[in-house]
């Protein structure tokens, strides 16, 4: 069975999503980090296709929208029946990975903290803990198999404090088709840090590092989507050298199979 994390809906969603992306894994027009597969919003004849995907999934992420487009897209979707939400695109490339490698040699986690990357051979036990953690900083995990790095490169970090307890997580996943013309752009994200442990930068020293991690490979471009009014995450991905571009990721829910109102926070 594949590994599915959040609530019982999230978890359904999961499941189905991981399903559709074994039988469009090798269609580059399709993405997926492990919680839905997405179509390419970039194109405009997609939105039929992100439609489908809705109704299919119970959500149909459509990435990177070009502003001009954005309404046109939201209309033919709330025609269709379905609800919005949607995030700003923030992306980095050569800029991001300096920042990123300048944050890693100048900084340093507490020495209270260990770090874990999660692999294939991590114990689920882990995985729960860390499921746990993301559901009480409301965020989703992505599925087992793209966690884990089975289902594409990804880099997945946590960190432990001396009790045990998670304290800080960050990700970055290879959601692209290698032939895609996006195949060497990473989605880079899930930073969370417990509410105590807020403002000793443990979420930008830990998203440097997966960004690193995936620069290492080979991967050129991260992006990642965030709501607007988060202006610390905002602030965070400014100083790892991400920025807006002039798009939207718009998220089509389907009310009658995934009622949870958004995908994550």
């Amino acid at each position: 069975m594949t590994e599915v994390f959040g609530s019982a809906g999230q978890q359904q969603l999961e499941y189905r999503a991981h399903a559709l992306f074994e039988l469009l894994k090798d269609d580059p027009l399709y993405a997926c980090h492990g919680r839905a597969v997405a179509v390419n919003g970039r194109r405009g004849e997609t939105v039929q296709r992100q439609i489908r995907l809705a109704r299919v999934q119970g959500v149909g992420p459509g990435d990177c929208v070009p502003e001009d487009e954005v309404a046109e897209r939201v209309a033919t979707l709330e025609a269709a029946g379905l609800a919005i939400d949607r995030y700003a695109h923030w992306r980095g490339e050569a800029e991001a990975i300096a920042a990123a490698r300048a944050v890693l040699r100048d900084r340093s986690l507490p020495g209270d903290l260990t770090v874990t990357r999660v692999t294939p051979d991590t114990p689920v036990e882990d995985l729960r803990d860390l499921d746990q953690f993301a559901q009480d900083c409301e965020v989703l995990l992505p599925s087992g198999p793209f966690l884990r790095g089975v289902a594409r490169p990804a880099s997945v970090l946590f960190a432990r404090d001396g009790a045990g307890q998670i304290v800080t997580m960050a990700a970055s996943v290879a959601q692209f088709h290698p032939d895609s013309p996006e195949g060497r752009t990473v989605w880079w994200g899930m930073l969370a840090t417990r509410p105590d442990r807020r403002g000793e930068g443990l979420s930008l020293w830990l998203g440097a590092q997966a960004l690193v991690d995936m620069a290492d490979r080979g991967y050129t471009g991260f992006q990642t989507g965030i709501r607007a009014g988060n202006t610390p995450s905002e602030r965070l991905c400014t100083r790892l050298g991400l920025g807006p571009l002039n798009a939207q990721d718009i998220i089509a829910i389907d009310p009658a199979s995934f009622g949870e109102g958004r995908l994550t926070k």
